[in-house]
Order: structure tokens, then sequence, then C-alpha cells
């Protein structure tokens, strides 16, 4: 593997996810099993110049809700729903690099849906809470909530503000 490699992001991809690996069986799951088709926009990240998967991600429209949720009082943001990137590119700054990118589609996208944060669920993992922190992601403060799912059950919600 390039200890760098050149990535391009796509919205559509015709190669094969079956190698894909990012060592958690849902991330895995989701990329094989259509997507869940949950309205989210699925990006893949493909090495410049062929197939290889490295990575993907889903972003979709959400909010950060500023107090109590029932005061409907809302801030609009792009979730990053599913980040994962192949266990081969890890220890190569892929996901640093991905994160930069991924920031950047969503203040382009942050144009037309008014998004002012982008948010996401980290794994409680400290390594991959510290990778966020990295990439300028903090810890969602007390008088703030996102939805709750059991999917997100455990995780940590972050953000990072978009502008």
């Amino acid at each position: 593997m390039d200890s760098n490699p050149a990535f391009d992001i796509d919205i559509e991809f015709y190669g094969d996810v079956t190698d894909f690996d990012c060592g958690f069986a849902v991330f895995n799951s989701y990329l094989r099993d259509k997507f869940l088709d949950d309205g989210a926009a699925v990006h893949y990240v493909t090495r410049t110049g062929n197939e290889d998967l490295i990575a993907y991600f889903s972003l979709l429209a959400s909010c950060i809700f500023l107090g109590d949720p029932k005061d409907s009082n809302i801030m609009p943001a792009i979730e990053l729903k599913m980040f994962a990137v192949d266990k081969r590119y890890r220890g190569q700054n892929v996901s640093g690099k991905l994160l930069e990118a991924i920031y950047d589609l969503a203040a382009d996208y942050s144009h037309y849906v008014g998004a002012k944060a982008l948010i996401l669920y980290s794994v409680p993992a400290e390594k991959v809470v510290r990778m966020y922190e990295r990439s300028g992601f903090e810890k969602m403060p007390e008088n703030y909530s996102m939805y709750k799912s059991d999917f997100n059950e455990g995780c940590i919600p972050m953000y990072k503000p978009i502008g």
C-alpha cells in the first residue's frame, strides 16, 4: 500500500465491495446491504486511477437540539452517519485527510440546507474520539443534544461548526 494514497470521492461506485473490511461488522453490513435505504447520501472513496475502495461515508440533513428537544429550538446540521475506512489503509492518515474533505463537502452542502455544524456519533473507543478531536470535532456540550436511537446507543455525540 502507498504510504499516502490519493483518493477520489464519488456517489457512484461500480466496483466490488466484498473485500472491504473496516473491522466493524455493522459498517461492513451497511455497505453490502444496499445502505439500509435510509435516505443518506453514500459517498465512495476510491484510490485515484483505480477502483480500490478505501472508505465510504454517508451524509444526511440533521439537527442539534439547543436545550430541551421539546422546546423545538434546533440548529440545522449535516450528519456524518457512516464513516468507515478499510483496515488496509489505517495508519496512513487516510482518516484525517478524508475528514478534511468531508468537512469541505459538508460546508458546500450547508449552503443548501442552512447547516451550522457537521455532527457525528463516535464509537466510544478513546483512539477514535481522539482522531475526531484532532480533526476539529468537539464533544457535544451538556446543553445541546442530538436524536437518540438504538443504533447510536453508547456513542459519543460530537460536532464541528461550519463557517
